[in-house]
């Protein structure tokens, strides 16, 4: 008989809100700094030109369209100035490592990056579209000057009409028309025009290569678009410094302002990268597994590293410029870094037939230090932060991982097992999730499942695989003959291998009811739709009146 499941109890409006506060807190204070920082400034430059400028003439003769430009202007110049900062991982990895750990959402960083992008891209949807009106408003002005208050007429004209227009306009009454009529060119031969125009084409290519159909499959393309933020950067900066017609120069209506510290820092970042890049890396061995899956064994001097941290991979021979993060699966215990890489896009195609010409299983190279070129065989850049270096603050911890997402989690069972070994293991316990569509996957750690197996000291780990794909009438065979033997024939471990995907509310009302007055730290890698999940069961099983919490904490690379 089916055992019905157990729903948490109701909670009220307070406790709900509550309980959503304990597991989001940071990320919406995060959204409400960003909100009323980007609110007071959009709304000064709005304020500023409906009222401040030429004392409200501006908004008098050419309506909103101008102060939504500017104001959507300012929108686009403090979210660029924020987003570097969001892809700061130096940056980032040392905040990881201080008290502000617990009040920033670190582990939203990409997710901030792209709100952020998004965010820009309506600002400048809104500030093309106002220019345009500006420019048809405009138009009318200056037809009609001499039909308007000489003072205002003359106001408008000397500090707003005559910088923007060619000379040969009368700056007194009665105006004349320009020697060069006002025309749809002046939209595309003006500075602030062409370097508008250009700065819009070079986001539009940006955006599109970020789309993930494109990103993942071709990820060449995307890094090397992505990098026209350089050139994008020095367009803005010059398209700010043509806006005539706009009165007022002090900085903060100028584009570089909020560009040169973030700028600096990334100056600072992509330094240290580089010169940490260049030192030597061996590859000890290269290891073909099933599923295309290439795990690669470096060593590289005073490289120090802690569980669940990833890495940047670059190979020379196959794109020199070319950085890709990857987590590292060994554990700090291990004199060896190793990272298991699965073939999915162009540059991972490129690698494994680079390493794996023959295309066989087991072990493919050894010992190398320079490619056929002679370049470097790879290298290493890192270790950078990631929320899995959090699982050792707590005493309770579910690890779910998806497919490959499995890696950082083999770093830190392997470390687990050494701490076992020496006496200081710390979790008292930890539930280990691994689904996966190929039965194949489950080798990678085996071994190191194993050793967790038999160390299992006071029973701290249970270690659950699902494995969501069909078995042929074979392997059904194999596991059917195999019931009755201690290992299971999936996985071959003693834990029993499940079939199907695991049910989430179940596991978390389980863990809820057994955990009660705790702390869970939830780690999860893999898809972003079992991520969902999760984000929404470790909110859905959080209650203030059991004092259980769970704590979820996602990979972002």
């Amino acid at each position: 008989m089916k055992t019905p499941k157990k729903n948490p109890e109701p909670r009220s409006v307070g406790e709900t809100i509550g309980e959503y506060f304990v597991s989001e807190g940071p990320k919406l204070l995060f959204i409400f700094i960003w909100f009323l920082l980007n609110a007071a400034l959009v709304g000064f430059y709005y304020y500023r030109y409906a009222v401040m400028i030429l004392n409200g003439l501006a908004y008098t003769y050419l309506g909103t369209a101008l102060c939504l430009a500017r104001a959507s202007a300012a929108g686009i110049m403090i979210n660029f100035g924020l987003i570097l900062f969001m892809v700061l991982r130096n940056f980032l990895s040392w905040l990881r490592a201080s008290f502000l750990a617990d009040l920033i959402p670190l582990d939203k960083n990409i997710v901030f990056h792209r709100s952020m992008a998004w965010v820009i891209a309506f600002y400048t949807a809104v500030h093309i579209i106002s220019h345009y009106f500006n420019y048809n408003n405009l138009y009318n002005l200056y037809l009609n000057l001499n039909n308007i208050n000489q003072t205002d007429a003359i106001n408008l004209v000397g500090q707003l009409l005559n910088p923007i227009y060619s000379a040969g306009c009368s700056p007194n009454p009665p105006f004349y028309p320009c020697t060069n009529p006002l025309t749809p060119v002046y939209l595309v031969m003006l500075p602030s025009g062409y370097t508008g125009y250009a700065a819009t084409w070079v986001q539009i290519l940006m955006y599109a290569a970020s789309i993930r159909y494109i990103r993942g499959p071709m990820f060449n393309l995307f890094w090397y678009v992505h990098h026209l933020f350089i050139i994008l950067f020095i367009l803005l900066v010059f398209h700010a410094f043509h806006l005539p017609g706009h009165p007022g120069t002090e900085p903060i209506t100028t584009f570089w302002a909020y560009i040169v510290i973030p700028l600096f820092f990334y100056a600072i970042e992509r330094t240290v990268r580089i010169v940490r890049g260049n030192q030597d890396t061996i590859l000890l061995m290269a290891v073909a597994h099933p599923s295309r899956v290439l795990e690669l064994q470096l060593k590289k001097s005073s490289f120090k590293y802690i569980p669940g941290q990833y890495i940047f991979l670059n190979c020379p021979y196959i794109a020199s410029q070319e950085w890709h993060p990857f987590t590292i699966s060994s554990a700090p215990e291990e004199d060896f870094i190793s990272i298991h890489i699965r073939t999915v896009g162009d540059w991972t195609n490129e690698l494994w037939t680079f390493m794996n010409p023959n295309k066989r299983l087991g072990i493919v190279q050894e010992n190398i230090t320079t490619a056929p070129d002679g370049s470097p065989i790879f290298r290493i850049d890192g270790p950078f932060g990631s929320a899995s270096e959090e699982i050792f603050k707590f005493r309770t911890v579910i690890l779910v991982a998806g497919g490959i997402g499995v890696t950082p989690f083999g770093s830190i069972l392997k470390h687990i097992n050494y701490r076992i070994r020496m006496g200081q293991n710390v979790l008292e316990k930890v539930y280990f999730y691994w689904v996966s569509r190929d039965k194949g996957s489950f080798e990678w750690f085996n071994e190191v499942l194993l050793a967790l197996e038999n160390d299992n000291i006071n029973n701290f780990l249970e270690i659950c695989t699902y494995l969501t794909s069909q078995l042929n009438v074979e392997e059904i065979r194999r596991v059917v003959d195999g019931i009755d033997q201690p290992r299971d024939q999936i996985n071959g471990l003693q834990s029993p291998t499940y079939f199907g995907r695991p049910d989430w509310d179940k596991i978390f009302a389980e863990k809820a009811e057994k955990h009660r007055g705790t702390t869970v730290g939830v780690f999860f890698c893999g898809p972003s739709v079992l991520s969902k999940q999760l984000s929404r069961y470790s909110s859905k099983y959080t209650s203030t009146s059991t004092h259980t919490i769970f704590l979820y904490h996602k990979e972002n690379f």
